[in-house]
């Protein structure tokens, strides 16, 4: 029981990568971690916008001084952002990756498909790692 609560924090505190390696770790299969462990992530996800979502209805000029500083490259940010999520994986945790396209203001219908993705790509990365099937690719 006590493996099973602490693969849950991993992975809803420290994003699906940490569940993944946990849970395939312990003996978890790894068919069963994969999708918990996104599952997890997205929810942390949604959490993590409600929240900006929130602080930004309570404080009402962060708002509009974000749409102020914002307002110049809203088109790019439009164009462009949905392919920024999907990469800043790289970078930044898929929630990192919420709270700053919430706060660039990107529109939800490109925010969080591009957030599904990326969960995506880090939780097969990790899968990959746990698994050492880069380690078979790469030899």
């Amino acid at each position: 029981m006590l493996e099973l609560l602490v693969f849950i924090l991993l992975s809803f505190g420290l994003e699906s990568g940490m569940g993944i390696l946990y849970g395939v770790a312990i003996g978890y299969d790894p068919i069963l971690v994969f999708p918990a462990a996104i599952i997890l992530n997205l929810l942390t996800i949604l959490a993590a916008s409600l929240l900006i979502d929130r602080l930004l209805e309570w404080k009402k000029g962060l708002r509009s001084w974000l749409e102020k500083k914002l307002h110049r490259g809203q088109k790019v940010i439009d164009k462009y952002g949905c392919y920024g999520i999907v990469m800043g994986v790289v970078v930044l945790s898929p929630m990192q990756l919420a709270i700053v396209g919430k706060l660039l203001g990107m529109k939800p219908c490109k925010l969080y498909p591009s957030l599904v993705v990326a969960t995506f790509l880090v939780a097969t990365a990790f899968l990959g790692v746990a698994l050492g099937i880069f380690k078979v690719l790469l030899a």
